[in-house]
């Protein structure tokens, strides 16, 4: 699937920034454009990948490029007055090539989300892709005024895309204050995820077709109704390549085949598989409640047994209920690991989100 990346805010803009360099490790091209925004100049300056001419300072009159610190209502406002702005890196990009917008921010601030949420829904108006979310959630468990914000963004971000995918930080982080390190290591697991999914079936050499293909379509359908989704993941390294001197003759004439154990491959697949749903979802949740999935599976072709991949999507059925999942695989000849990429649609809220309620109880501020 090719997409258009916004960053909105300063977690947004690292989100897009972990994308660009995950798509360069990948060797991959699935992201058409990249452009991040925010009202603290000292934050998109720190951008390396996305290009300069797409990095939008706004706000600037009220914040003089440090910030709304938190107050929601502001960001809202500076984003809706000055929209037109910060939808400008589209004006001379590829839109045309675009399956997709995904707006990534973080939900606790106050500039990331209520910007997301502007331009997801210009975006909207302006073009027939659809627009698909990336939501943070904020590491704090106790501020009432993140967690209010984190509520009324999300709420907002999930009424103006077309689904939006959860990332729930706190799930992940220990202790508090979290540093710049460790927000960089969560970023790029997000990133990796995303990347996974967005760089499924998008091929350069016959070499890379699997046979199910996963094409933007699958995921569209995956995604299709609006709400919340949740990524899960399990990566575990391959053995090594023949390296004898067979092996190197093999491949010096042509022959690239790789000789694998059937029963092994299955066994991989159907751990990971459990894997990437039993404490690694992106947002925890209760996967009953998902209304459609996707399995992606990426690896060496020898590797991609397909009986497996077929039981393993049954499985996913059977635990979800539903009987709309969807499965594919996403050959890569030079992989050295086999990974397994699980999306869940349509997931009902959370229990991290009625904790947030309860502490955003004691916060009366920046009410609708």
């Amino acid at each position: 699937m090719n997409v258009f990346c916004f960053g909105a805010g300063k977690a947004g803009g690292r989100v897009v920034e972990q994308l660009l360099q995950y798509e360069r490790q990948l060797k991959a091209d699935f992201i058409v454009g990249a452009a991040a925004c925010d009202t603290t100049a000292a934050d998109l300056d720190a951008l390396e990948l996305v290009p300069e001419d797409a990095r939008v300072l706004f706000g600037t009159a009220e914040t003089n490029g440090e910030g709304f610190e938190g107050d929601a209502a502001g960001g809202t406002e500076a984003a809706k007055k000055e929209h037109r702005q910060l939808l400008e890196p589209t004006d001379d990009a590829p839109i045309a090539a675009s399956d997709a917008f995904v707006v990534c921010a973080g939900l606790g601030g106050g500039t990331g989300g209520p910007t997301a949420a502007v331009i997801a829904e210009r975006l909207s108006e302006m073009y027939d892709q659809p627009v698909y979310g990336v939501g943070v959630f904020s590491t704090s468990t106790t501020d009432p005024q993140r967690a209010s914000n984190t509520l009324r963004s999300l709420r907002r971000l999930v009424s103006t895309t077309d689904h939006v995918f959860g990332f729930d930080t706190a799930s992940r982080v220990k202790e508090e204050p979290v540093s710049d390190e460790t927000y960089d290591t969560l970023n790029a697991e997000l990133a990796r995820r995303l990347g996974t999914l967005f760089a499924a079936g998008e091929v350069t050499t016959a070499d890379d077709v699997g046979e199910s293909v996963v094409d933007a379509s699958e995921i569209m359908n995956t995604l299709r109704g609006g709400g919340l989704a949740t990524l899960g993941y399990s990566e575990r390294p391959l053995p090594p390549r023949d390296t004898s001197v067979r092996g190197r003759l093999k491949r010096l004439i042509g022959d690239d085949t790789e000789s694998v154990d059937q029963i092994d491959s299955l066994n991989r697949i159907t751990t990971q598989t459990r894997e990437a749903v039993r404490g690694q979802l992106t947002l925890p949740c209760d996967i009953g409640t998902a209304s459609r999935g996707l399995l992606v599976i990426t690896g060496r072709p020898a590797w991609l047994n397909r009986d497996a991949i077929s039981q393993n999507q049954g499985w996913l059925e059977d635990q979800t209920g539903s009987l709309e999942v969807r499965n594919g695989d996403d050959p890569r000849p030079d992989a050295d690991a086999l990974s397994v990429l699980v999306v869940l649609g349509g997931v009902a809220p959370p229990e991290r989100l009625t904790a947030l309620q309860a502490v955003a109880d004691g916060d009366d501020t920046n009410d609708d």
